[in-house]
């Protein structure tokens, strides 16, 4: 039986950084003159509610009820900021005051803003935020344009547009739930360049392989014109759809940066990785985010997909640097109001590049006319702490003229199919070893055991590194390739052949080009 109460409770959440944080609301209505106080360390945003739902309850039907309101939101030790506490403000208000009849003990969860005439509408990173315990309630509410939220969260739960709806939901309990989510979610097919299309590149497209399936950087070196910018569009065509929370991780940054409401960014639920591309001239900031706003960058936006940087030695050196902890620890730090904040950012790190100055170091018939002094200061604008922190590194030449003749023939998507198939059955390896979203290009550590790599194995392992010169980190970066090449062939264990031609990426075409190399 429905009973009148004074003090009632209504959850919801919010985003705090990038994490969900659980809230209450307690309503009360005493005695007194009429007022409408909103406190629990809210900014103003909040705050402003008051003259928001006012109206809105007038429009919807409802009544302003009479005496001092009180609105307290918990926790009160985090500051909290948003709109979306619009709706179980509002919910609770009239529950408490009685025109929302509710038993006694009934748990709601509820978030939206509310507009003047009473319109429902969603709130930023509401993928995240809804990421919830469902049991824990028995009526949940959100807007009717966070469906897409509600099926990254996969919630059951009820839809409204308006302010008005609840009054027959809550009177003739009505509450008839929807089941939301992303496993009947359509594939959207992009047309992108086939891997048949980069012709003459043999070096470069295994090399693109292994990236794909271990999700390692890689840099790709070669003159202007041969195809770089392509080869890194088409790897991201061979990456596997995204799945569950990973689609949700990708939606709500986007919401985080303010995507959705931007009629250029065509934001939309899908199981397409991202491909974001940067370039020289981008600010630190734009990569990196903005930390006054808790804004994500590019690198946050490339989370779970592929990040192009396009002539990576013409970023300014501060721009350049910043990507050091993204590609070692594959999140973004932010500090705001003396907190840490942290945006996943675990991405394929694909960069292109001239391999000297005026680009034809590598191509026939000594056309280069840089010095070798000029080659070296070219190549030192990638710092050694950076260099060190990408796996694979790939020459790429101008291709003759039979395989330019055969470029402009479209070849069907078989060979983009097989490599997709390569890549899957990797990925399924790796998921067998680690947990779920740990590759071996963003594992910790590569450990024998665990990578299956015999004592002698790991010993040749460390005569290449000792021989080369790699660091610490680069000899455990050729196991982590090794080990990937091992997944490729679809093999346990890993041999002696899978370190040495993971070596032979690793010195790459920057030692030749410091050596002032000269293709003949």
């Amino acid at each position: 039986m429905a009973s009148k109460v004074n003090i009632v409770r209504v959850s919801t959440s919010f985003m705090d950084g990038m994490t969900s944080v659980k809230a209450q609301i307690e309503v009360s209505i005493t005695p007194g003159l009429p007022s409408f106080d909103v406190i629990g360390l809210c900014d103003p945003s909040i705050r402003e509610s008051r003259g928001r739902i006012q109206p809105a309850l007038i429009a919807s039907g409802f009544t302003m009820p009479k005496g001092h309101i009180t609105a307290s939101i918990s926790p009160a030790y985090i500051k909290k900021s948003g709109t979306g506490f619009d709706l179980p403000i509002a919910i609770g208000m009239l529950m408490a005051s009685g025109q929302l009849p509710a038993s006694p003990g009934i748990r709601v969860y509820a978030s939206g803003e509310i507009m003047l005439d009473g319109t429902v509408k969603g709130t930023p990173c509401a993928s995240l935020r809804l990421r919830i315990d469902q049991s824990e309630y028995d009526r949940i509410f959100i807007p009717s344009d966070e469906s897409d939220a509600a099926r990254c969260a996969g919630l059951n739960c009820m839809t409204v547009t308006r302010l008005s709806e609840l009054k027959d939901i809550f009177k003739d309990e009505d509450y008839q739930p929807s089941s939301f989510s992303v496993d009947d979610l359509d594939s959207i097919d992009e047309e992108l360049p086939d891997f048949s299309a980069v012709k003459g590149q043999v070096k470069a497209v295994r090399a693109l392989l292994i990236a794909a399936a271990g999700v390692h950087n890689i840099l790709l070196l070669g003159s202007p014109g041969c195809g770089k910018t392509m080869a890194g569009k088409i790897l991201a065509g061979i990456l596997p759809p995204l799945k569950g929370p990973e689609i949700g991780d990708v939606y709500s940054v986007m919401e985080a940066a303010g995507l959705k409401d931007d009629p250029e960014s065509g934001l939309v639920l899908s199981d397409r990785r991202p491909f974001r591309y940067i370039y020289p001239g981008m600010s630190r900031g734009r990569m990196l985010g903005v930390p006054s706003k808790l804004l994500p960058g590019e690198f946050a936006l490339a989370n779970h997909g592929v990040l192009f940087a396009d002539e990576i030695f013409e970023f300014k050196r501060e721009v350049m640097e910043a990507l050091r902890v993204p590609l070692e620890d594959h999140v973004v730090r932010m500090s705001k109001d003396g907190r840490n904040f942290a945006f996943p950012a675990s991405f394929v790190f694909v960069a292109a590049g001239n391999p000297c100055r005026c680009g034809m170091l590598y191509e026939e018939g000594r056309r280069c006319t840089c010095t070798p002094q000029v080659i070296n200061n070219y190549m030192a604008k990638l710092s050694g702490p950076v260099r060190d922190r990408i796996d694979l590194v790939a020459e790429m030449r101008s291709i003759s003229g039979e395989y330019l003749a055969q470029s402009a023939i479209k070849e069907d998507k078989m060979l983009n199919e097989k490599m997709k198939s390569y890549v899957k059955g990797a990925w399924e390896m790796q998921r067998e070893r680690f947990n779920d979203g740990i590759f071996n290009g963003t594992c910790c550590n590569a450990d024998a055991d665990i990578f299956r790599a015999s004592s002698e194995v790991v010993e040749y392992a460390a005569e290449i590194a000792e021989a080369a010169g790699f660091s610490a980190r680069g000899f455990n970066r050729i196991l982590r390739v090794g080990r990937t090449i091992a997944d490729l062939d679809g093999r346990p264990d890993m041999i002696k052949s899978d370190v040495a031609e993971a070596g032979i990426y690793r010195k790459g075409g920057l030692q030749h080009a410091r050596a002032g190399y000269k293709a003949t």
